[in-house]
């Protein structure tokens, strides 16, 4: 039985072999006959009309195989990677591969191999290539391979070397504008490329192609091509590796260096560009750094450095400026570019600027560090210029430091720290003013102040010491709401006693200014209106070269130039002290005035003008006045003095001569000489007294005291003194010494004729007058005694001669005797009252 069994064992596997034996025969039989399947369908794809036929090798042919694509990515990776193992089989296994029509989800293509070479072409590749065998090497000759998707044609020798899985290419390629040298190794599962010597005269059409590829960031294709544009490119390396198993691009192994001649660069879309006599740019760890060659930018000159950072993770944007150029509007537009704002430029001067912007592309956040040094410059802070001597300015992402400052302008004179919140739009000032000055308003030295500036839209400064707010948008406008701050500071609001106004000011450059004065109240002593107070009014005020005031009521308008104060009054009332022309003042004025009084305030006497004019300046005064049936014109200075006028008043007349010797009256003067104590005059009285009060009492008891002279005591000597009808005196004065040349005087019944002199400064007098009755003497001849002191004139008048000595204080008054008046020569005195002034003079 196990005998049996055995031989039955034997006889299956002699069986099973000789199936197999047939089988493969008969295989082989049908294969060099020719196999013809009309479908295969399995589970991964599909085959329609296949035909298989093997003479020395295969020949195979289909007409449809159908793909269906693995959404196991990983597994896809695998088998392309096994792709070019299965390579190695296809000069050794087949003589001829036609696939017409190979579908892999929506992507077709067809294959054909013969005669060791093939082409593969789908929407995506085509590939030219033929195969030689060497060893272990599989060589292929790739005359074109053509990578449609990306315009990139690449030929060169591909070595496949299957012993230890190390595959190499060397070749050429074209890429829109590119084209260049590249090579490529296989180690298991790492890509190791190599591309160089590749040059091209715009990179614009491969840089976008790129980017869609392999999505690149935008912001780094821009700053690769975009941002900056050359005319001409040359890549001498780029070297990198890449994962096929895990398909990672391992950009941290990177590594490139380009160059690119006549760069123009744009740091942003909406800025100008700069330009440059070359860029290099380098790929290494991750970093894009370009080395910008002799960069200008707005005309100025520049180091500018420039790198994207981290190009594998969270990239940003490195852009170094450093320049000596002004910090001009280049700059600043750079920094309104990413949102920085700087209120400030400058116009002249030096800098020393160091700026780095670091720019988050993912995000967009910018971090901003500048420091920017100038001295002696004019800068312009949102429209109005400045000078400084030096400032610090320090950038700290949107906050602006600024240290050790200086600045003035026509205006102020500082020295100044801020801190600027660009985000906010607000910085604080702390301010030293060394001074503050605007000509004869304020005079400010040695404040401190805390400045707010806000420039968010408008641009607007707030002085918290003084209470101003400026707008500094043209026009500026300044509003000061109180004027209280600046009283300690301003000359003419105290000597104006100003007590309350608000002002508005208008001006484009600090140096022509409008201003407003409204509700100003004040108290001016010596002005009012001529018939009520004048304690509130609305003043409009140009400021240039000249400062003109002029008043809503029109009592008062004015004009300033340099230290001159021209000053026009309409219907008011002066207040003075009567020895005020007189008084020194530090200021230039001229004045106009038209129906206006002056008061004179110390003899209580109001004279109203018509009109006046004059001046008072440090040397001299000059007035010209008309009133109501007279003028009077006065010129006082150095070395001169001179006086005219008509209608003039008895105590204008005691100030003009510096004595007290009229009351009441209207006079004429003619005055010259070189002051106050050097002069001569001519006087014409009209209805006034002569009433020094010593001598015209001691002349009333002296004709009292001799019984013989009580004829000449006549009503024209009464408690006023001795009353003028009409009268002429001459006199001139030199230092002390004042000479009475000739004397005619008037009244009503009695006549005096005279001359002498007094000397000021011991009082000492020496005087004689003739006192002359007018009445006929026939009717008192017999009345007065015959004495040597009475003369009987030819006209029947009588007459006495009397000599007035000792002095002001202590006069002697004695008569002459008639022998000693004969030898007077009183018609010399007459005549010589009848010469002109002119000529006297």
């Amino acid at each position: 039985m196990n005998k049996i069994s055995h031989i039955i064992f034997k006889n299956r596997l002699l069986m099973l072999f000789l199936t197999l034996i047939i089988a493969i025969f008969a295989l082989f039989i049908w294969l060099k006959i020719g196999i013809k399947i009309e479908s295969l369908d399995f589970n991964r794809f599909k085959i329609s009309q296949l035909y298989i036929k093997l003479d020395n090798k295969i020949t195979l042919r289909a007409k449809n195989i159908d793909i269906f694509p693995s959404d196991d990515k990983q597994n896809s990776q695998k088998s392309s990677l096994q792709i070019i193992h299965y390579a190695k089989w296809i000069d050794m296994l087949f003589d001829k591969i036609e696939l017409e029509n190979i579908s892999i989800g929506k992507q077709k293509s067809y294959f054909i191999y013969t005669d060791n070479k093939f082409n593969l072409d789908s929407k995506k590749i085509y590939i030219n290539a033929h195969l030689a065998r060497q060893n272990n090497n599989l060589n292929l000759a790739i005359n074109e391979i053509n990578i449609k998707d990306f315009n990139t044609t690449i030929s060169g020798y591909l070595r496949l070397n299957f012993y230890d899985d190390k595959h190499s290419f060397n070749g050429k390629f074209n890429s829109y504008e590119l084209n260049g040298d590249i090579n490529l190794n296989i180690d298991k599962d790492i890509l190791s490329y190599e591309i160089s010597n590749v040059k091209a005269p715009t990179i614009a059409q491969f840089m976008d192609a790129l980017a869609g590829a392999i999505s690149l960031d935008s912001e780094v294709k821009n700053w690769i091509y975009g941002y900056i544009i050359a005319s001409d490119y040359r890549l001498e390396i780029l070297r990198g590796e890449f994962n096929l198993k895990s398909n990672d691009p391992l950009i941290s192994k990177i590594y490139g260096k380009a160059s690119a001649n006549m760069p123009v660069v744009k740091f942003h879309p909406n800025l100008p560009a700069a330009t440059a006599n070359s860029v290099i740019i380098t790929f290494e760890n991750s970093n894009l750094i370009f080395d910008i060659k002799e960069p200008v930018y707005q005309d100025q000159i520049a180091d500018i450095g420039l790198s994207i950072n981290n190009l594998d993770k969270n990239s940003n944007l490195i852009l170094d400026i450093s320049t000596k150029s002004l910090y001009n509007s280049s700059i600043n537009d750079i920094l309104k570019a990413y949102d920085i704002g700087i209120p400030i430029l400058q116009n002249s001067g030096s800098l020393d600027t160091k700026l780095r912007l670091d720019i988050n592309l993912n995000s967009s956040n910018l971090k901003a560090d500048g420091e920017f040094i100038l001295d002696d410059s004019v800068i312009d802070i949102a429209g109005a210029k400045f000078s400084s001597k030096h400032a610090k300015i320090i950038l700290k992402d949107n906050k602006i430091t600024i240290q050790d400052a200086h600045i003035q302008n026509d205006i102020f004179d500082s020295n100044f720290t801020a801190l600027i919140d660009a985000s906010s739009k607000v910085a604080q000032f702390n301010t030293k003013f060394n001074s503050l000055k605007i000509p004869n308003l304020l005079d400010i030295k040695d404040l401190d102040d805390n400045i707010t500036l806000e420039f968010a839209s408008d641009t607007i400064i707030s002085s918290k010491a003084l209470g101003y707010s400026i707008n500094l948008n043209q026009p500026i406008k300044i509003d000061i709401p109180s004027i209280s701050p600046l009283k300690p500071y301003s000359k003419l609001i105290n000597d104006l006693n100003i007590t309350k106004a608000n002002i508005s000011i208008i001006t484009d450059d600090f140096s022509n200014i409008t201003a407003r004065a409204s509700d100003v109240n004040f108290n001016l002593p010596i002005i009012n209106k001529k018939d009520e107070s004048y304690t509130k009014d609305n003043f409009t005020i140009q400021i240039s070269d000249v400062i003109d005031i002029k008043s809503d009521s029109g009592v008062i308008n004015a004009t300033i130039i340099n230290d001159e104060i021209n000053l026009f009054l309409n219907s008011a009332k002066i207040s003075i002290d009567s020895k005020a022309a007189k008084s020194s003042l530090d200021t230039n004025i001229n004045f106009i005035a038209n129906n206006t009084a002056i008061n004179a305030t110390d003899i209580n006497k109001s004279v109203l003008f018509e009109h006046f004019s004059g001046s008072k300046k440090k040397d001299e005064f000059r007035f010209d006045g008309e009133f109501d049936g007279g003028y009077i014109s006065l010129t006082e200075g150095k070395d001169i003095l001179k006086a005219r006028g008509n209608g003039i008043s008895a105590q204008t007349v005691n100030d003009i001569l510096d004595f007290n010797s009229f009351s009441e009256g209207i006079f004429g003067i003619k005055l010259i000489g070189k002051s106050s104590k050097n002069f001569k005059a001519d006087l014409e009285l009209q209805n006034t007294y002569l009433k020094d009060y010593i001598i015209y009492q001691q002349l009333l008891t002296f004709l009292n005291s001799v019984p013989s002279l009580l004829i000449f005591k006549v009503p024209d000597f009464n408690t006023k003194g001795f009353s003028v009808k009409n009268g002429n005196i001459r006199i001139q004065r030199v230092d002390d010494n004042l000479t009475i040349h000739a004397i005619d005087i008037e009244g009503a019944s009695a006549d005096i004729v005279g001359s002498g002199s007094i000397n000021l400064k011991d009082n000492s007098l020496d005087i004689t007058l003739e006192l002359k009755l007018l009445k006929d003497a026939s009717t008192i001849i017999d009345k007065i005694p015959l004495v040597n002191h009475i003369l009987l004139g030819k006209d029947k008048s009588i007459s006495t001669i009397i000599a007035i000595k000792g002095t002001i204080d202590e006069p002697d008054i004695q008569t002459q005797v008639i022998n000693d008046v004969l030898k007077t020569p009183f018609n010399i005195i007459k005549n010589t009252l009848t010469l002109p002034f002119v000529i006297f003079e």
